[in-house]
């Protein structure tokens, strides 16, 4: 009995695991073609879908990041990106979903081909691949980094184990997997987050009730609302990046639009997007109070000092921990064995419902806008196993490129982070631009939207490279302003006549 209850934080991730195997079995019967495996022939319930689309956003970043991010600025400044999600569905409601159920079969880009040629198609979704491979790599790199002092595992097994097992359901069961799993991982996430704040709030002498009477001036703000100085994380900054951002994935991520197609109708469609938006605001609160929690059980004393006859923690923090070290060192010394194993499986069902979705999103994307688009002839091999084949390609591939940066950078993990959220929203500025391009302009000429894209260019690179000047939040946002600026000079001058119409608006409007 010793020996169960010393492993149970392994027993109860192996349960985890299995069980995330056991759901891709079950329902790998409805995943036997392209539509059954791509988008579930159609017909899932809107209530699962939106708990898919919960887990989507719901990463790994949400449960380490978010709490780090509160517990180092000592303020709730982050969740200000989560209040921008109901208006961003709300636009996706109204306009988006209308929009991809009507004029699209599989792919988010099959709708940028109709107005602006296959470039178009071809450069987004070579666009949104490279992405998701390097998000791939950079989601199962930090859940290994996290979880590897608590497991004593290794990060490279950590990241093999994490790896090969959302490859093997993903494969199996496609679509209807990921949509599944991803139920089951938002419970078992939630159920993690809410045993670590109940043990914070139980080591505050006095409960919640003292919890709340102690907390800091300021630790609740939401940042400061507006600034002059541009390079200012400001509420107003963050506010404007979490709607353009929210959109972006909203129009053009693969990983929300299959979710779209894959509901019964477009009732169904419109709760999931509600759904998920409007439940991911109290689940992220719960994340900045563990952020809050953190700093007051290791920063602010009960009344003024610690009580030496009911010590707020076990173990105090080593000289020189990293911020984003807190949560996970209070996991490993301060949770018991079993409580850790649910915290432990709640990181990897955040870093597996972003996984998986990622790995279907980009074999529908290979499959359908690249290799069924360009192959010169039909394979005599079966269309379904060439998916499936492209899903185990790019688990290997993102489970590997997370080794190789382990290996090359492992001692700068943290920054290799922040860079790559710099990058994919810079990178993803010119997929947004040019969806909004044809959704809002779909008039102009190709050959302006192509100008637009490449007109950017020299905008994001002057944003990125002075972080002085313009936070890095705004520079997505400059490169899709100059592309809409661009589209809606030329949009006046075919009103005007000036330039001529293209002619793909009226063969497929």
């Amino acid at each position: 009995m010793d020996f169960l209850f010393a492993h149970a934080d392994l027993i109860v991730i192996v349960v985890y695991m299995a069980a995330m195997l056991l759901i891709g079995f079950l329902v790998s019967d409805g995943s036997r073609d392209v539509e059954g495996y791509s988008i579930g022939n159609r017909e899932m319930n809107g209530w699962v879908v939106g708990l898919s689309v919960l887990g989507t956003f719901l990463s790994s970043i949400t449960f380490l990041a978010l709490p780090a991010f509160v517990y180092e600025k000592k303020n709730w400044s982050g969740y200000v990106f989560g209040m921008a999600l109901p208006i961003a569905a709300w636009v996706a409601v109204q306009y988006f979903i209308p929009l991809y159920r009507r004029h699209v079969n599989l792919s988010a880009y099959e709708f940028l081909e109709h107005r602006f040629g296959y470039w178009a198609r071809g450069y987004v979704a070579a666009s949104f691949t490279v992405l998701q491979m390097i998000r791939i790599a950079m989601v199962i790199l930090l859940v290994a980094l996290a979880v590897d002092p608590l497991l004593s595992w290794g990060v490279i097994p950590t990241a093999i184990v994490i790896g090969v097992v959302v490859m093997i359901y993903d494969v199996m069961g496609g679509i209807k997997a990921v949509i599944w799993t991803d139920v089951a991982q938002v419970f078992v996430l939630l159920g993690g987050a809410l045993w670590c704040l109940f043990e914070i709030f139980r080591r505050r002498p006095g409960g919640v009730t003292q919890f709340v009477a102690d907390l800091p001036a300021g630790s609740l703000s939401l940042g400061t609302f507006a600034s002059s100085d541009l390079s200012q994380a400001t509420f107003l900054i963050v506010l404007l990046y979490g709607i353009s951002e929210n959109l972006r994935n909203y129009g053009t991520d693969q990983n929300y639009v299959q979710r779209v197609l894959c509901s019964s109708d477009d009732g169904a469609a419109k709760k999931s997007i509600w759904f998920g938006a409007l439940s991911y605001l109290p689940i992220s609160a719960i994340f900045c109070l563990i952020g809050t929690g953190l700093m007051m059980l290791y920063q602010v004393p009960v009344g003024g000092e610690f009580a030496s006859d009911s010590p707020l923690i076990s173990t105090p923090l080593p000289t020189g921990i990293k911020d984003d070290q807190v949560f996970p060192h209070f996991m490993r010394f301060e949770l018991s064995p079993f409580a850790r194993g649910i915290v432990i499986a709640g990181i990897l069902a955040a870093a597996m419902s972003t996984v998986d979705s990622c790995l279907n999103s980009m074999s529908v994307t290979l499959f359908v806008d690249l290799w069924r688009r360009l192959r010169a002839k039909r394979s005599s091999i079966p269309d379904i196993l060439i998916m499936r084949g492209f899903t185990l390609l790019n688990g290997v591939l993102g489970t590997g490129l997370a080794i190789v940066i382990y290996v090359l950078h492992r001692n700068e993990s943290g920054a290799l982070m922040n860079a790559w959220w710099k990058y994919a929203g810079v990178a993803g500025s010119g997929m947004f631009g040019l969806f909004l391009l044809a959704w809002l302009m779909p008039r102009i000429p190709s050959w302006v939207a192509a100008i637009a894209v490449l007109s950017s260019i020299p905008v994001l690179v002057w944003g990125a490279l002075n972080p002085k000047l313009i936070h890095g939040n705004l520079v997505g946002i400059s490169g899709f302003a100059t592309m809409l600026v661009i589209g809606g000079l030329a949009h006046f001058a075919v009103q005007a006549g000036i330039l001529p119409q293209n002619r793909r608006f009226s063969e497929h409007s």
